[in-house]
């Protein structure tokens, strides 16, 4: 084969591999431009129920993040967003998005995933109890969820609750159980307190980066 058929052989199959590339990001590009994104049902809380039954369900009903809750728009999907692909018959949820899981483990959502659904509504800027400052505090530092501490499907919130609080403070700090490092040869009773009645948990931390 002479050197003109060699050119004109390599001309054509860098012709043919443009039009391939060209082609294949067609698609490409109209899918990604069309990526569907999950919305909020109609149904709403109805709708979860149909699935997710049980105590855990049914006593979130009636707690504070419950449907006497006046910022409770939309149910469940609140704090675990939109629905619309989950409860798809089509598809199961499968393939897409998944929503919000709280706690930890594989099947749990990212942690800041589940931090940016809590400060959906307890953003510092938010109305009176519902404000938490979490961005930068020392548990932020420590990469902790919310839902680390905190007690949702539940009447109360464990850390709402003397018992509860401290019990769930020594999980981590169980050191301060035995001895408190300040003000041991006082007459305070600790065991009378809440952690939070002398710690802002929610204090920014006083550490930089």
């Amino acid at each position: 084969m002479d050197k003109n058929s060699l050119t004109a052989q390599r001309r054509l199959r860098c012709i043919v591999s443009t039009c391939l590339m060209f082609t294949l990001s067609v698609p490409l590009a109209h899918s990604q431009n069309n990526k569907r994104h999950p919305i909020f049902t109609d149904e709403g809380t109805q709708g979860c129920l149909v699935c997710h039954s049980g105590e855990k369900i049914n006593t979130i009903q009636t707690g504070v993040h419950g449907a006497d809750n006046p910022m409770t728009r939309r149910g469940c999907e609140d704090c675990h967003g939109p629905g619309s692909f989950h409860v798809s018959r089509a598809h199961g949820g499968k393939g897409f998005p998944s929503m919000v899981r709280f706690g930890e483990g594989p099947e749990a959502s990212p942690r800041d995933d589940q931090v940016r659904a809590c400060l959906a509504c307890h953003a510092p800027d938010a109305e009176g109890e519902r404000a938490v400052v979490f961005a930068s505090s020392a548990h932020d530092w420590a990469l902790l969820s919310c839902t680390t501490c905190h007690s949702l499907h539940t009447e109360t919130d464990r850390m709402m609750d003397k018992e509860g609080q401290n019990a769930t403070c020594y999980r981590c700090h169980d050191e301060r159980k035995v001895e408190h490092p300040r003000f041991k040869d006082t007459t305070i009773t600790f065991e009378d307190l809440k952690c939070s009645t002398c710690h802002n948990v929610h204090r920014l931390a006083a550490r930089s980066r």
